[in-house]
């Protein structure tokens, strides 16, 4: 069983609507799923300026919830065709976990929210140079479990292989479709089963090593590396080589068979040139 961390930003709660259908989808694979959100930016007065609602209550996202989640889903809406300055905040942020490399192969997608049919795949774009940054693995959508859903036109769907995503109208007044919610969670689930997958590997990985002092994970004969080294290079070299002919005085004394084959070869050369 994973624990899978989805850190979101969601002014008008269209990415928080997605990011609940993400968490139900990895759930439903036997997976642990949590909703972060990164801090909000703009003072209050701004906020209320846009006619955004309070919040969701989520606990705001820190470095350690990264480090600690075996996968990290973002959830974000778009800004000019990239993710929001807020998360750029948190991002910038994560300098000590990029020196230590404690992201490096660790699974990672991505979900959004545009007002309008444009920028949700380079939304999820301007992330990958992040996650590149970091050694993280990005696990995309794609089509295998979703063709149909991302296929029907019969209702406005912001969701492609990318990921799951949702089209909120210009100023915010549409919420996500059934048919979008059923792509976020067709999302979660795969994003979950991937994430076990690649954890599960990494644990049989570990388990058929041994560790730094010597001793094997899973039990089992201690091999001493070093030593088992230096007591191959004391024992005397075993003579491999076939014998060769050795000259005494004008004579030399050849293995029997190479005269054999001489001499064949003498009595064969002669009834031709005879």
């Amino acid at each position: 069983m994973a624990n899978i961390a989805i850190i979101i930003y969601s002014m008008y709660h269209h990415v928080a609507t997605l990011a609940e259908a993400v968490k139900e989808g990895i759930e439903s694979t036997g997976n642990n799923a949590t909703i972060y959100q990164v801090k909000e930016t703009l003072p209050e007065e701004v906020l209320q300026k846009m006619y955004a609602p309070a919040k969701p209550d989520y606990p705001i996202a820190t470095i350690e919830d990264l480090t600690e989640a075996d996968g990290i889903l973002f959830g974000v809406p778009t800004r000019f065709g990239a993710f929001p300055s807020q998360l750029k905040e948190f991002i910038d942020s994560m300098g000590g976990v990029w020196s230590s490399g404690a992201l490096y192969h660790k699974p990672s997608g991505v979900f959004t929210s545009t007002g309008t049919g444009g920028g949700q795949e380079t939304t999820i774009v301007s992330l990958l140079s992040t996650f590149a940054h970091h050694g993280m693995l990005y696990v995309p959508l794609g089509y295998k479990e979703t063709m149909e859903d991302l296929r029907n036109v019969e209702d406005v769907n912001g969701g492609s292989a990318w990921g799951a995503a949702t089209i909120a109208n210009s100023d915010g007044s549409r919420q996500p479709s059934e048919l979008e919610l059923k792509v976020a969670r067709a999302q979660g689930s795969e994003f979950g089963r991937a994430v076990h997958k690649l954890t599960r590997t990494k644990d049989v990985g570990r388990a058929s090593s041994s560790t730094a002092d010597g001793n094997p994970v899973d039990g089992g004969q201690v091999v001493d590396p070093i030593g088992a080294k230096n007591q191959t290079l004391n024992q005397p070299l075993k003579q491999t080589s076939k014998p060769v002919a050795v000259s005494v005085g004008n004579s030399t004394k050849e293995p029997e068979k190479r005269g054999k084959k001489k001499n064949f070869l003498k009595r064969f050369l002669a009834k031709i040139f005879d």
